[in-house]
């Protein structure tokens, strides 16, 4: 079973994968016109030439589909940033995850210091 951990994404993250959308479709547009141009040029295009712009639209393309997909997650909030595999012995409710959890709660204000004496208490009971 995998524990995925998500981050609030900063305020500025939006712009910045907009500008690059904004960005990669404008190198898009430029690759276009530089290979009509080396076209039109020489009266035949390259095999070198098609190559290059290939992969220069591929990896444009590549740079504004993670950019859409960052956006819809800003958008939604949040954003995946690493996702643990518990099978390498650690379990969901293991003692560590369950005082971490614990002071986390604290620590956000969404249990009172008593609440949180008594159930650091029943946790530090239970077998380690």
């Amino acid at each position: 079973m995998s524990r995925k951990v998500y981050v609030k994404p900063p305020p500025t993250a939006k712009t910045m994968f907009v500008a690059q959308i904004v960005i990669g479709t404008l190198f898009i547009v430029f690759g276009i016109g530089l290979f009509i141009a080396i076209y039109n040029e020489l009266g035949e295009a390259l095999p070198f030439v098609a190559l290059f712009f290939l992969i220069w639209t591929a990896v444009c393309s590549v740079i504004i589909a993670q950019a859409v997909k960052t956006l819809r997650l800003i958008n939604k909030g949040k954003i995946e940033i690493a996702e643990f595999d518990n099978s390498a012995g650690w379990e969901e409710g293991s003692f560590a995850a369950k005082l971490r959890d614990l002071e986390a709660l604290k620590k956000d204000g969404l249990i009172s210091d008593e609440e949180y004496q008594k159930k650091r208490a029943e946790i530090m009971q239970g077998k380690w």
